[in-house]
């Protein structure tokens, strides 16, 4: 009893974190009836036991919350499902890896049933056993080796849905084509896994090795040519069941096939019975052929990978639904002019105006609603128009005031009037709406469906008026000078001036360096230009150089050397005698010649030069090279 308690216990809570779970995963897993494995061999063998009960809670509704069946609930579950072939006796034998597991199972028949229907119906359970503790651990199954089809928790007691003796049931009495699910529960946990063994039921025929057939077709009945229902001797993979395995023929055709179950739109792995929409669907009468096709490749297959047999079925609709009404748009005609509405639709039986007319069609000339009901034995469709009948007006058009535009900006030109039906502009252009991007005089005559008539004119004009600017070429200004430089940026045209600091005069007046611009505006045109000014040393470099010296060392005129009155740069100076030999050299302008060569003084008497540098002047490097002649006076 204290085993029963603890079961309990577990099972509601593990059914409460399900629950939550069950809320964001609804695909059938083998843990699910809807994913039960298919017995397709005679042993299965399961190295680990898996953990929770799958991704459907309340599947079996078990003694811990005062249900039906033997067993407590799910508890690291597998489904396993088959079909039987011969009628006689089913059996099994479960062998755990671990003989001290304990390991429950129960068995249902859902040949004309759900998985969703064994929570609450008692009858499709036909076999359980959920015994356990004493000397019940171990192999269990439905074995022949007791006389009991349901024994609860416990061990060696008088079996019922709430006490047992021992792990093994009877074996079940089956039915030929009937459908079965068998659930086994792992209530001590264990992840050793187990061995199940279905080779007593060896005489039934459920592994599968025969193909499955459509037992039944439930065809379209008159007036509803929209969806069939096919029901097969077993489960078929969902999977495998697509639209063009069946192959839709007769008058209003071509016709194709959407198909789906419902439990195969949950996730589920396989069902009996599909849903066929056909599409479009059946509106003619007349005989049709439904036919399972396979081509070899793409085939319907049964749980142990069988393959459908062919067939087709013929049937016959006497009445059809009547397709859609429209009778028209709602419509603006002109006095004078009638209208004939047209209802007539195949396989109708009766016509119904809203004035009494029994006729398919109904002329009308004056403005109002109308309505009509056509009918058949299937159904009845309604609808209505609303017919408008106007006399001849002058429309009053209006494009709106002349306009003057900037060059490339575009304008639209919106002539629509709500009876209009032509539009005629000066280039005869035709629409309600013109495109203007050139100056011109743009008229438009409209001409209504009853003879109306209007005309309109609007005259746009393109400013072409340019801003002139013009700053000048970058400056240099002396600074010794203080030189100023007044800029001008005056143009007759022009409706604002902005300068660089904000200043909003056509005129400026720079005394300082810097880049200095300016933006002019009209209504069409900005303009911006700007001039780099800078000052600098307006002063001329020039270079002296004395045309004799006398190197006595008397400490007056003892060198030969040029003076300048700015920055020299890049010096070199070569002194030659009259042989044009090199008797001095140097590349610092202070550093002058003493009238010696090799340390000894030369003669007097002419002595070539040859002098280079660099100077800046004005801001502008330039480079100067002359040669000229110095006397040595002794």
């Amino acid at each position: 009893m204290l085993n029963f308690v603890s079961k309990s216990f577990l099972i509601t809570t593990c059914l409460f974190l399900f629950f939550i779970k069950i809320i964001v995963a609804q695909t059938p897993t083998v843990q699910d009836c809807l994913g039960a494995i298919p017995i397709c061999n005679q042993v299965y063998t399961e190295t680990s036991s898996p953990n929770g009960a799958g991704n459907y809670t309340n599947e079996i509704n078990g003694t811990s919350q005062g249900g039906i069946c033997c067993m407590d609930n799910e508890l690291n579950s597998i489904w396993y499902t088959f079909t039987v072939n011969t009628s006689g006796t089913f059996g099994f034998t479960l062998t755990p890896n671990n003989s001290n597991d304990d390991y429950d199972w129960a068995m249902f028949d859902i040949t004309n049933a759900t998985c969703a229907d064994i929570f609450n119906d008692i009858s499709l359970q036909v076999s359980c056993n959920a015994a356990g503790g004493g000397g019940c651990h171990g192999p269990t199954g439905a074995n022949g080796m007791s006389t009991y089809n349901n024994q609860g928790a416990g061990c060696g007691n008088q079996p019922n849905q709430f006490l047992g003796m021992n792990p093994h049931n009877a074996l079940v009495p089956v039915q030929a084509g009937n459908t079965y699910v068998l659930v086994v529960s792992n209530w001590t946990g264990s992840p050793s896994g187990y061995t199940i063994d279905f080779g007593i039921s060896g005489n039934i025929g459920i592994i599968d090795n025969i193909a499955p057939t459509i037992v039944e077709m439930e065809i379209p009945e008159d007036c509803s040519g929209e969806a069939f229902r096919v029901t097969f001797s077993e489960n078929i993979r969902c999977n495998t069941v697509e639209g063009f395995n069946f192959v839709i023929n007769g008058p209003g055709g071509p016709y194709n096939a959407i198909v789906n179950s419902s439990a195969c739109l949950v996730g589920g792995e396989y069902d009996k019975t599909f849903e066929i929409e056909v599409i479009p669907p059946i509106f003619e009468p007349g005989n049709f052929t439904i036919e399972l096709v396979t081509n070899g490749i793409d085939q319907v297959l049964d749980l142990c990978d069988n393959p459908a047999t062919p067939s087709s079925f013929n049937f016959e609709i006497l009445n059809v639904p009547l397709n859609a009404l429209n009778i028209g748009n709602d419509t603006i005609l002109c006095e004078g002019e009638s209208i004939t509405l047209n209802a007539t639709l195949p396989y109708a039986e009766g016509y119904t105006w809203q004035d009494g007319s029994i006729q398919p069609t109904l002329t009308v000339n004056t403005t109002g609603t109308y309505s009509v009901n056509v009918a058949n034995i299937c159904n009845e469709l309604y609808d209505e128009i609303f017919i408008e009948f106007v006399s001849p007006k002058v429309v009053d058009v209006d494009l709106g005031p002349d306009v003057e535009l900037c060059p490339g900006e575009l304008y639209q030109l919106d002539a629509t009037w709500e009876n209009g039906i032509k539009y005629i502009w000066q280039d005869d252009f035709l629409g309600a709406n013109y495109t203007v991007s050139e100056t011109n005089l743009y008229e438009v005559m409209i001409t209504g469906a009853c003879g109306e008539m209007g005309t309109a004119s609007i005259e746009v004009i393109y400013d072409e008026t340019q801003l002139s600017l013009n700053l000048g070429v970058d400056t240099l200004l002396c600074e010794e000078k203080n030189d100023i430089l007044a800029l001008d940026a005056t143009d007759l045209n022009a409706e604002t001036y902005e300068w660089q600091d904000g200043s909003t005069s056509p005129l400026f007046t720079v005394t300082e360096e810097g880049t200095y611009a300016v933006t002019i505006t009209d209504e069409c045109n900005v303009v911006t230009d700007e001039i780099l000014v800078d000052y600098t040393n307006c002063t001329i470099c020039e270079i002296f150089i004395p045309n004799g010296f006398s190197p006595d060392f008397n400490g007056f005129n003892d060198e030969f050397k040029p003076f300048s009155n700015c920055e020299i740069r890049d010096y070199s100076i070569k002194i030659f005698n009259r042989w044009g030999a090199l008797v001095f050299e140097s590349d610092n302008i202070d550093n002058g010649w003493n009238g010696t060569f090799n340390g000894r003084p030369v003669t007097e008497g002419v002595y070539a030069y040859w002098i280079e540098y660099n100077v800046n002047q004005m801001d502008e490097d330039l480079k100067k090279r002359f040669g000229g002649d110095v006397t040595v006076i002794r």
